[in-house]
């Protein structure tokens, strides 16, 4: 501790009920007594760096921005900052086996100065060699080299292991994965990795549930094999009920779903999803009864960036205000996600975006139309510990190649709710009929932002406000009103991510609706 603090002339003395600790026998019997221990510190001066003599195969280099500076504190923890620094940056450039062979660390009590000496080899440039797995029972080896993706012969760099690493661990089969390196005596400009996991049990069977005044309470369940092959293929079952409470049965919502998921479909970074669904849904605006089909590719472009593309086929009978129709309608979705966020459930950096266009074509009425959104949100810490962190949020969508009356109401945008505008319920904050029922619109604009405050390890505070609404109008912000709903949270933080519970007011008040939202989640809101 007091090196760290540069202090490399303190003397400690250690005494034992006033005794000096070396003066203390060694068979003394402090039985029955109490012992009091005193530690005193000499501090001394504090010491500065000298010129810091660095050399990287043997050619000098300029440390002064790694952190050691002529003159500057001379604080231990600087020293290891600046070595690990340019070991990084050494092999981030293909130096695998770079490494320090000499470290001198020299104080002048004369002068209070720290000499310091680093002689750094980086090797050969390294380009990876064999991969092989270690620890795979049931997933086959070829499946796990084939995902994580590390070519024979590319320059090897810590960011392709960290992205293999990624890779592996996104497909929910391993408990731990672990990639080592491995020097070769014959090449030493090769090095050859080492894929160690752990693999999980297969099947899941999980179960949830959510409860708020405005939605009431939802249950669901659901079981999954994440190695049905042997190849990581994965399919799901899983069903829901929603609404209970607020109403009889014909009023709850129910959906089942089958989904089947094959990674490296089309080589490591493309991955195909077929899913089966069908739905019973008893919104304010509509009841609907169908059933859905749904196969897409998901293909990573890079590590922050996403493309996922498919086909929709859907047939179902709508009801809107007493009358029911009978629907058909193919579409095509095609979705661009861009992450850079540290953490999904508790993010306080970095920036997610989705962008969204589903061409639509309604068999029933021979509608065409394109549905297209986009929505983002940002997130800046104050502090190094993320204590205190500003989240903002922007969403946008409009639907273009058709009037209102022409795109079914399922289709429309609505605004509203836990994920919209907190404090009015699902599709309130838009426009009305007549009688008050919600009919959605073709086009929806909103906006959030949230201070979060870490008070404990476990507990954070948050003040929010959401703004926004549903238009009539294809251009966001046209043919409609905008509402406001403002709001305090709680947060109890664990590992897995912070359960949430927050309770928002609807600034304009619509009758018939609850004059506050109460939501409970896992993870931030955005």
């Amino acid at each position: 501790a007091m090196y760290g603090e540069a202090h490399y002339g303190a003397v400690l003395t250690v005494l034992i009920n006033g005794t000096p600790l070396d003066q203390v026998p060694l068979d003394l019997d402090l039985r029955g007594q109490v012992a009091q221990v005193t530690i005193q510190v000499e501090a001394g001066p504090q010491f500065v760096f000298a010129t810091p003599d660095v050399r990287t195969n043997g050619q000098p280099i300029v440390v002064a921005d790694y952190g050691l500076r002529v003159g500057d504190v001379a604080r231990s923890d600087a020293i290891l900052n600046a070595q690990n620094a340019i070991l990084a940056e050494w092999r981030d450039k293909g130096y695998a086996f770079a490494e320090v062979v000499d470290r001198t660390i020299e104080a002048d009590h004369r002068t209070n100065q720290l000499d310091v000496t680093l002689r750094i080899e980086t090797g050969q440039l390294a380009h990876i060699g064999n991969v092989r797995v270690s620890g795979a029972k049931d997933v086959r080896e070829q499946t796990i080299i084939e995902i994580a993706d590390l070519p024979r012969g590319e320059i090897y760099r810590p960011q392709i292991t960290k992205r293999a690493t990624r890779n592996l661990q996104e497909l929910g089969v391993f408990n731990s994965v672990v990639i080592k390196r491995e020097r070769r005596a014959d090449r030493p400009d090769l090095v050859d990795l080492k894929i160690e996991v752990s693999e999980r049990k297969p099947r899941t069977i999980g179960v949830g549930a959510t409860i708020g005044n405005t939605d009431g309470l939802g249950v669901e369940g659901f079981w999954v094999h994440r190695n049905l092959f042997g190849g990581a293929e994965k399919v799901r079952v899983e069903g829901s009920v929603n609404r209970i409470g607020q109403g009889g049965l014909d009023k709850m919502d129910f959906h089942t779903a089958l989904v089947y998921f094959k990674p490296n479909a089309f080589g490591p970074k493309t991955s195909f999803e077929g899913k089966i669904s069908f739905d019973i849904e008893n919104p304010k605006a509509f009841t609907k009864r169908g059933g859905k089909i749904e196969t897409s590719l998901t293909h990573d472009i890079t590590d922050e960036l996403r493309v996922r593309g498919g086909l929709t086929g859907e047939y179902a009978v709508l009801t809107v205000d007493g009358v029911t129709t009978n629907q058909s309608i193919i579409s095509a979705p095609f979705e661009l996600t861009y992450d850079t966020r540290d953490n999904s459930l508790n993010p306080t950096e970095g920036i997610f975006a989705v962008a969204y266009a589903e061409p639509t074509y309604a068999i029933s009425n021979g509608a065409t139309f394109v549905k297209t959104s986009v929505k983002a949100s940002t997130y800046y810490a104050f502090d190094d510990e993320a204590k205190l962190v500003l989240a903002g949020r922007v969403a946008a969508g409009t639907i273009v190649g058709a009037d209102l009356a022409d795109v079914p109401t399922d289709r429309r945008f609505f605004a509203g709710g836990a994920g919209s505008i907190r404090g009015y319920t699902f599709q309130a904050a838009g426009p009305r009929t007549g009688a008050g029922g919600p009919t959605g619109g073709l086009s929806y604009l909103e906006t959030s932002a949230a201070v979060r405050y870490k008070a404990t390890e476990q507990i954070g505070v948050v003040g929010f406000v959401d703004v926004g609404g549903a238009f009539t109008s294809n251009i966001p912000g046209q043919g409609g009103d905008l509402y406001t709903g403002v709001g305090v949270g709680v947060r109890y933080l664990t590992p897995l991510g912070p359960i949430r519970a927050d309770i928002a007011i609807p600034l304009k008040n619509i009758s018939g609706e609850p004059n506050y939202g109460l939501y409970l989640g896992i993870g931030q809101a955005f």
